[in-house]
């Protein structure tokens, strides 16, 4: 082989690497949201209108549809907005750990009180639970709109259970936020960030009241950290570091 054709050789080996590499480097920076939607008696148009808000600032955005919301939305709205080949459905999920580590956020559109009550009991029993409850635990984003929680309730007792709910779901890192919210709240969360403690103490819900995005937490050396605290800092991926 003469050093002419080795040379055209190794010319168009290095492009195709070139290539790969770019394409290799834009998939990685692509911004990618997963957004599930659940049965619900709201409207459609305002969370389908914040998401697409989300495609225009560049985000990727996978729509899955539970079992039931199959049978009660009417899909032809999110089919268009979306394309159906971003449009799956919950049953026919094959790798839920994939999706959980490919996706860097996840926004709950229509937030029900029964996934509530599940995710905040720990009742996984739906791919769509199982998939947003693993992603809690790996300290990702998880989005969801409290409208539908909002609402008037004609008992007390109800309510006070939703409230104990909610705390608990606060506490796994669950951002609650109103539908009109969406695009600003997953775009507020895309940056990791650094803050700072000063006080004595870091609780559990001093890591469950910091935004999602916060990736370290630089504390006084004399601030004292309950067990739980520093637990809960694990789940969501934030490094806890004293400060010089």
């Amino acid at each position: 082989m003469n050093q002419e054709l080795i040379d055209q050789i190794r010319k168009i080996v290095e492009q195709v690497l070139e290539a790969r590499a770019s394409t290799d480097a834009q998939a990685a920076d692509e911004q990618k949201l997963l957004a599930i939607f659940g049965a619900t008696q709201l409207e459609l148009d305002e969370p389908i209108q914040q998401l697409r808000a989300c495609t225009r600032d560049g985000w990727k955005i996978t729509i899955i549809l539970s079992d039931l919301a199959t049978k009660v939305l009417n899909l032809e709205p999110i089919h268009a907005a979306f394309g159906e080949e971003n449009v799956l459905q919950e049953n026919g999920l094959t790798d839920i750990p994939a999706f959980v580590d490919l996706y860097q956020q996840i926004v709950l559109p229509v937030f029900s009180h029964p996934m509530a009550a599940k995710l905040a009991l720990g009742l996984v029993d739906t791919p769509s639970t199982y998939l947003v409850y693993e992603a809690l635990l790996s300290g990702k984003t998880v989005i969801a709109i409290s409208d539908a929680l909002n609402q008037d309730k004609t008992s007390e007792q109800i309510n006070a259970i939703e409230v104990e709910y909610v705390n608990v779901l606060s506490e796994l890192g669950v951002q609650l936020v109103p539908m009109i919210q969406i695009a600003e709240s997953v775009n507020e969360k895309t940056n990791d960030a650094s803050v700072s403690l000063d006080g004595p103490l870091m609780s559990a819900s001093t890591i469950s009241n910091l935004d999602a995005n916060v990736r370290e937490l630089v504390y006084a050396k004399q601030t004292i950290i309950t067990p739980l605290a520093r637990e809960h800092a694990k789940k969501r991926g934030i490094k806890l570091i004293p400060k010089r």
